[in-house]
């Protein structure tokens, strides 16, 4: 038979080792949900940058507001009715498929890296530690839309905005596991004041004649 003290050893033993497994699982568990959360707050950051850059630099610089819309005015010069140009936001739409897709794909990935005592919560430990490196990977597929918006700006003034509404999904790798990250950036494209009275309808951009006020944020 077993020596009663020598099982006792053997039990405590266990009972150390099982507590030890199960703290290096929740460790890891911890460590690998921190890395996850950080990797992909800052592959959003990193996502929407690259979009707006690439929108303002390649597509966002050529257009006039007079190009998006047309203000239909009676004799006296008063805006009654306020029609996108839909062929040529469609244009755009396409264009800018075209051209964030393809800049996207020859940038392929980039790497940001995260301090590991960034990991633990703590302020003082953020910028300290190892640099762990994270890939983000641009995928390529965009949807793009053109959307805008009326809003007051100033004593009998409206502010007419249109802008693009882009989503696109990115990859990130990091130490022992991969994860995808969506990420969805507006990026004005035009915009005019209106002055005086504006029109009590409008077309907006699916075709239908919508009435104008309920879009206006006080």
């Amino acid at each position: 038979m077993f020596n009663p003290r020598v099982r006792r050893y053997r039990i405590k033993v266990f009972i150390l080792l099982a507590i030890f497994v199960l703290m290096m699982v929740f460790i890891d568990f911890k460590i690998k949900s921190s890395l996850l959360q950080i990797a992909k707050s800052r592959a959003q950051v990193s996502g929407i940058q690259t979009l707006n850059q690439i929108v303002n630099e390649k597509i966002v610089s050529d257009i006039d507001y007079k190009d998006l819309i047309y203000l239909h005015k009676d004799s006296t010069g008063r805006i009654v009715l306020i029609q996108p140009n839909t062929i040529m936001l469609n244009k755009i739409m396409a264009d800018t498929v075209v051209e964030v897709s393809k800049s996207l794909i020859s940038i392929g990935e980039d790497i940001i890296t995260i301090p590991m005592g960034q990991l633990f919560g703590a302020r003082m430990l953020a910028g300290y530690g190892p640099k762990l490196k994270v890939k983000v990977i641009h995928t390529g597929q965009i949807h793009v839309n053109v959307l805008d918006r009326f809003e007051q700006a100033g004593i009998n003034q409206t502010r007419h905005l249109v802008y693009f509404k882009i989503d696109n999904e990115l990859k990130i790798a990091v130490p022992f596991f991969a994860d995808k990250v969506s990420v969805s950036a507006t990026i004005p494209l035009a915009e005019t004041i209106i002055v005086g009275d504006v029109p009590k309808t409008f077309v907006n951009f699916t075709g239908h004649s919508e009435a104008l006020y309920p879009f206006i944020n006080e």
